[in-house]
């Protein structure tokens, strides 16, 4: 083999992104009521393609007849469906293991891809199974919904008997180890019974304007940046994609993909903080909560001269569909022919603290690219997530690695949340985030 061959494959191993240590890296299942709607196997599409991000601890298939006409997959019962696409992941993964070593393999998804009938305890038995393990790390259950023809829910079934088999105690120690990114499907689980869920995200709800959030992930999304999902996802673009269906009444609806985007670490987001913000958008405490840490899309972002909510999502929807785009070839094409998206020097949110008038420094330099593209950065002051609501905050030298600002006058501690963006130059141009969050005291 000639040395640069050599050379570009060291390059490959020492950027590709190693395992995080286990606590940064989230535990997550999911629950779906694949064969009906079709958006669930939308969703399912782009999830496989992010299961290197986290580690997945199960996928539970509760439909256990595929919806007549509407529903017109080859695979007529949920749990077949599934493992037809967990089978089409197997076949690009050689492929996909080459851009992220951090992919599951096949095999392991496929033991953790189980029935949740209502005549069968495997989806139960698996939650159950996981969250008692001694893991530190909370269990993410995320539930994509359910409605006529699937079971019932698995986790409301584990909890019925977790709370009939070890009372009280025991139900608070299970139930303090999850948290949710999902459509509310637990009943008394969620309202009545102590503890509360540590966080609920709902990332469905609620309606505004006559349209649930669950409504807006397509007519947000479906053509950002100039995605085309027959080009960027349907054709030539290996198994799984050709798995995407297009016969959902929203075209490219994938109205359960914004319960684990929330979760995908950009850089930008904590998903301890959902009003902070991410590829899901921005959410706040339900109003009828009572104080319980029940958050659901009620936020609005000023963006581009309006005030919305949509704006939440619709800033950073080019981006993410980008990266969706930029994932499908890695179900084909090898890494020198792939664009990968830019990694920063350091990972995790940033704090600093600051006296009002002090001039500060945001520092975003030390940035890679795995492909050498061209990076170009951009600071913002992003205020929606802070407190402080005072003059706007001017930055100097936004468009380089390094910025800065000066803090406001305050006459009370208040925080400002700022983003760095940074995109590289590929096609499609890939985009990763830096958050500092800046604590102004005053002086």
């Amino acid at each position: 083999m000639p040395r640069s061959f050599w050379f570009r494959l060291a390059l490959i191993l020492i950027l590709l992104p190693c395992s995080l240590p286990a606590q940064e890296r989230l535990r997550v299942i999911v629950e779906t009521d694949a064969g009906g709607d079709p958006d669930d196997e939308q969703s399912m599409v782009r999830f496989l393609l992010y299961a290197n991000e986290w580690d997945v601890e199960g996928i539970i298939a509760n439909r256990p007849v595929a919806r007549e006409k509407e529903n017109r997959n080859r695979e007529r019962t949920g749990l077949g469906i599934v493992r037809a696409m967990v089978n089409a992941y197997g076949q690009c993964y050689p492929r996909l293991v080459l851009h992220d070593r951090r992919y599951p393999p096949p095999e392991m998804l496929a033991q953790l891809t189980v029935a949740g009938y209502d005549d069968v305890e495997d989806g139960v038995n698996l939650i159950i199974k996981a969250v008692d393990d001694p893991d530190p790390r909370p269990v993410w259950f995320c539930n994509w919904g359910t409605d006529s023809g699937s079971a019932a829910r698995c986790l409301k079934r584990a909890l019925d008997r977790v709370l009939r088999q070890r009372g009280p105690d025991g139900y608070a120690r299970f139930k303090n180890r999850l948290r949710l990114s999902s459509a509310d499907k637990f009943q008394e689980h969620t309202g009545t019974i102590d503890p509360p869920w540590v966080i609920w995200v709902d990332t469905f709800r609620p309606e505004l304007d006559k349209r649930r959030w669950y409504h807006r992930f397509s007519a947000i999304t479906a053509r950002a940046g100039g995605f085309d999902i027959e080009r960027d996802v349907r054709t030539g673009h290996g198994p799984l994609g050709e798995l995407y269906p297009t016969n959902t009444g929203i075209p490219q609806k994938e109205g359960d993909t914004m319960s684990f985007l929330y979760l995908v670490p950009t850089g930008m987001n904590d998903p301890e903080h959902p009003d902070w913000g991410s590829w899901a958008g921005r959410y706040g405490l339900m109003e009828s909560a009572g104080g319980k840490a029940y958050y659901w899309a009620n936020q609005m972002d000023t963006w581009r001269g309006t005030t919305h909510r949509d704006n939440t999502l619709a800033r950073w929807a080019e981006h993410l569909q980008n990266d969706f785009a930029a994932r499908m070839d890695w179900c084909v094409k090898d890494y020198a022919r792939a664009n990968h998206p830019p990694l920063p020097a350091n990972r995790g949110i940033r704090t600093m603290r600051a006296a009002a008038g002090e001039r500060v420094t945001l520092d975003g330099s030390g940035w890679i690219d795995p492909d050498r593209n061209r990076l170009d950065h951009e600071w913002i002051w992003y205020p929606e997530p802070g407190t402080y609501r005072g003059e706007p905050i001017e930055i100097v030298d936004a468009r380089s690695p390094e910025a800065s600002f000066t803090a406001p006058q305050v006459t009370q501690r208040q925080t400002l949340h700022f983003v760095q963006i940074v995109t590289d130059s590929g096609t499609p141009r890939l985009t990763r985030y830096q958050r500092v969050v800046v604590t102004v005291e005053p002086r």
